[in-house]
């Protein structure tokens, strides 16, 4: 049994402006509170870069390496390679002049009884994780010096 928290917020740029910024790794990560450690790792080949990822929820990192893709010009995903099974989306969609900015993340822990309880208790936590690294995206983008690549 796996978890699945899904979390959106209204960015007030441009499509285009979100898009080129929350599909870029190196850009978003840094901005994301909730992500405790990141590091690049490699080129895995065309479209697909190898990064160790990991989530603070509450004194554990939860996460590991991690295949991120760019499956379209405005969605940036990655799956688990090792570590907590996982995986994760940042998607923009236009409404009007702005943008519609979507987290998504789905996680498994491993176990039975124990890891069921664990996964429903880290919902939450999870959700606000989400929550707030939305609001810094948004901030960041409306309110920060972003250039557009």
């Amino acid at each position: 049994m796996s978890q699945r928290v899904v979390r959106s917020i209204l960015v007030r740029r441009r499509h285009e402006e979100v898009a080129a910024f929350v599909t870029d790794p190196h850009q978003v990560l840094p901005v994301v509170p909730g992500f405790a450690r990141f590091a690049f790792v490699d080129d895995a080949g065309p479209g697909v870069e190898e990064w160790d990822v990991f989530l603070e929820i509450g004194t554990l990192h939860v996460g590991g390496r991690v295949e991120v893709t760019r499956p379209s010009v405005s969605r940036l995903a990655w799956e688990s390679g090792r570590g907590t099974r996982h995986r994760f989306s940042l998607e923009v969609q236009p409404v009007g002049e702005h943008a519609e900015l979507t987290m998504e993340m789905e996680y498994s822990l491993s176990g039975l009884l124990m890891a069921r309880v664990s996964e429903l208790l880290a919902k939450g936590i999870v959700a606000r994780h989400l929550e707030a690294g939305l609001e810094e995206i948004r901030h960041h983008l409306e309110y920060g010096d972003v250039v557009p690549a």
